[in-house]
């Protein structure tokens, strides 16, 4: 079975992702896309970088927005909500929109009790909140759309065992 030591997570690229982010991705031993993807060839790129990619649906990926039945098909297989296993840790992805314009964390927490971490988007702010279990990230907007943090953003999750570290980045 392939080891993830090192995810790559990212979420609103709202049809771009800044290429300063591109050699991560490639880097990674899985990419996480917490929604609002709006282009299927970023899917079809995601999962040329790595053999790992877990992708959900945004509340702008909507199969309706594209005129190509391929296209349409790629949309309407992302789930709202995904969840998988690392080192028998449960990992919760969800775009967030649902619990409104800026989820709160405890609403978050109470949705996935029994999750390690908790992925989110939607506010194109990054967040890293580690102060109680579930931990809490968003990792910010990846694209040019609404960069609240000055720059395209990203996190990244290195997995040694049973010492994760989260490294939030942004690129001013």
């Amino acid at each position: 079975m392939h080891t993830v030591k090192k995810i790559t997570v990212i979420s609103d690229t709202h049809g771009v992702i800044d290429e300063q982010i591109i050699p991560f991705l490639k880097d990674s031993d899985m990419i996480v896309h917490a929604g609002d993807i709006m282009s299927t060839d970023i899917i079809r790129n995601l999962k040329t970088y790595s053999k790992k990619v877990i992708a959900v649906a945004g509340n702008n990926d909507l199969p309706e927005r594209y005129s190509d039945e391929d296209d349409k098909k790629i949309i309407s297989k992302l789930n709202k909500v995904e969840q998988f296993s690392i080192n028998s840790e449960t990992i919760t992805v969800e775009h967030g929109d649902r619990f409104g314009h800026h989820p709160s964390h405890e609403d978050l927490r109470a949705a996935y009790p029994d999750s390690k971490l908790i992925i989110y988007g939607h506010t194109h702010n990054q967040v890293c909140d580690q102060s109680s279990t579930p931990w809490i990230v968003n990792p910010g907007a990846a694209g040019h759309t609404r960069n609240n943090d000055g720059g395209p953003c990203y996190m990244q999750i290195f997995i040694n065992d049973n010492n994760w570290e989260i490294k939030p980045h942004c690129i001013k």
